[in-house]
C-alpha cells in the first residue's frame, strides 16, 4: 500500500481528536497486517471509493468508545446506545473525510460512505486487495486502532 495513503490519515486523526475531544492523540506504532481482521469491541467501518477503493476500520475498546462518545455528547455514557454509537461513527467519519480531502488535494480523488458500526467484538472480516496497515494511537481516552485497506483503482482504456 502506498505510504501516501496511510500518511493521509495520521494528521487528520490527531487534529480531529484534539479539536473534537480536547485530548492528545499519540502515534504508538504502525505495521502491515493480514487482510483478515477480527473486530474490536466497537468497530466503525467506512468505505472508500473513487481513485482509491477499500475500507478504513476504526477499532475501539468499550471503555474508549464510552469515553469518546461521552466527550462528544457532553454526558457520561453508561451503555453504548444508538446516540453513543452515532458519535463513534462521526469521529471515524470526520477523520476519514479529512483524509479524503487531503488525498484529493494531492491528486487522488476519493469519496467516503457513511460509517457502519459493528459490535460486539469477534466478527471476522476479510478485505480484498492485499494486506492492511494497522496504525495504533494512544490517548487518555483509550487506544484508537485504524486499519487502512486501500488500493488505487486501475483505469482501463
Amino acid at each position: 500500500m502506498n505510504e501516501v495513503y496511510v500518511n493521509a490519515f495520521l494528521t487528520p486523526a490527531v487534529h480531529v481528536w484534539e479539536k473534537e475531544l480536547a485530548a492528545k492523540l499519540t502515534l504508538s506504532g504502525a505495521e502491515s497486517v493480514a487482510n483478515q481482521y477480527t473486530t474490536n469491541e466497537v468497530t466503525a467501518v467506512i468505505g472508500v471509493s473513487g481513485q482509491l477503493q477499500g475500507n478504513v476500520l476504526y477499532g475501539f475498546t468499550q471503555e474508549s468508545a464510552r469515553s469518546i462518545a461521552g466527550k462528544m455528547i457532553g454526558q457520561e455514557i453508561v451503555e453504548m446506545d444508538e446516540l453513543a454509537l452515532s458519535a463513534i461513527g462521526e469521529i471515524a467519519n470526520m477523520i476519514t473525510g479529512n483524509a479524503a480531502t487531503l488525498l484529493s488535494n494531492l491528486g487522488t480523488a476519493c469519496a467516503i460512505a457513511p460509517p457502519v458500526i459493528i459490535e460486539p467484538a469477534g466478527s471476522r472480516f476479510t478485505t480484498l486487495g492485499g494486506p492492511q496497515i494497522l496504525v495504533k494511537f494512544a490517548s487518555e481516552l483509550g487506544p484508537l486502532h485504524i486499519r487502512i485497506s486501500l488500493t488505487a483503482k486501475h483505469v482501463t482504456g
